[in-house]
């Protein structure tokens, strides 16, 4: 969790979204401070006084991009890579904190009256900034992707994208992503 407390300003960091090109600017470009770890919430840091006054963060990111991103972080590259339809439901199972009861954004959302979106990071980020009464920051572009196609839908049979959608179901529709 990275706040700015004269502005009352909080990003919540979600895996897999950005958030550590999101941290650093707002780091070396406005001063924030962590508090905590990188995917603290405000509730384990009710002393903050993070609270709905304050102009809350969370990024989200297209579901199947995401996981196919988790896919690769986790299982470390083509040729290794267990096929998606068996790592997907082992790693909603064992990572309950990023992908559990269908839903992989929770983690930060919950606490959120601003989302930014992984696909307009940028955009997303700068209208919450001005919204706090700041001018808007560059943001570094870091990789920590083994990824090298960008499409994300190459990856996917249509059993596995109907798994995702089916599972994620909820979110997908409240945020509008679609395969």
């Amino acid at each position: 969790m990275y706040i700015i407390p004269d502005k009352k300003f909080c990003f919540l960091a979600s895996p897999r979204t950005g958030s550590k090109s999101v941290a650093k600017a707002l780091t070396e470009q406005r001063n924030a401070v962590l508090v905590g770890s990188h995917h603290t919430t405000p509730a384990d840091h009710p002393e903050v006084g993070v609270d709905d006054t304050w102009i809350i963060c969370a990024a989200v990111r297209n579901h199947w991009d995401a996981l196919a991103s988790w896919w690769f972080k986790i299982e470390g590259g083509p040729g290794k890579m267990t096929p998606m339809i068996k790592f997907l439901p082992r790693f909603c199972r064992d990572n309950k904190r990023y992908a559990g009861d269908g839903q992989l954004w929770s983690i930060a959302t919950q606490y959120a009256n601003q989302l930014i979106r992984y696909e307009w990071l940028g955009a997303d980020l700068d209208t919450a900034l001005v919204a706090a009464g700041m001018c808007p920051v560059e943001l570094p572009h870091i990789r920590d992707s083994k990824r090298s196609v960008k499409a994300y839908q190459v990856f996917y049979k249509r059993d596995t994208a109907s798994w995702v959608g089916k599972n994620f179901a909820t979110e997908i529709k409240n945020y509008g992503y679609k395969f």
